[in-house]
């Protein structure tokens, strides 16, 4: 069934439902479009954020860098230091142990001349 003429005529003049629909949608809409605007206004604040994180982290590292190669440095430095040093020690610590073998002695001599003074006024008494 085809509509008639006069059919379409009301349709045209009476108000349609569909108006209040239309303005629902179109608040729909807007509502949406602020919602996405947030969002999206949100998500570049993050990235800004991180992105300022980022650089104060890549500045914490190459601080840490630089420190890192001075310890490095004065590192070498005293192993230099050291290699010079290690022949002084070494006669330090041969030093150290021929003191300790002639207190040895020491103490085996005087051991002996104890006993020899012994013996001697042993004799002549």
């Amino acid at each position: 069934h085809y509509p008639l003429m006069a059919d379409n005529k009301e349709a045209k003049t009476a108000p349609t439902p569909a108006q209040p629909e239309t303005q629902e949608t179109r608040d729909v809409f807007r509502k949406m479009s602020e919602y996405l605007n947030g969002e999206i206004s949100a998500s570049t604040h993050e990235y800004q954020l991180l992105g300022k994180l980022n650089l104060i982290v890549a500045n914490k590292y190459k601080g840490m860098q630089e420190k890192a190669s001075k310890l490095n440095s004065f590192l070498r430095g005293l192993d230099e230091k050291y290699a010079k040093l290690e022949p002084y020690l070494k006669q330090v610590n041969q030093l150290h142990d021929n003191v300790a073998k002639m207190e040895q002695v020491v103490v085996q001599l005087d051991e002996y001349t104890k006993n020899l003074e012994d013996q001697f006024k042993a004799v002549y008494k």
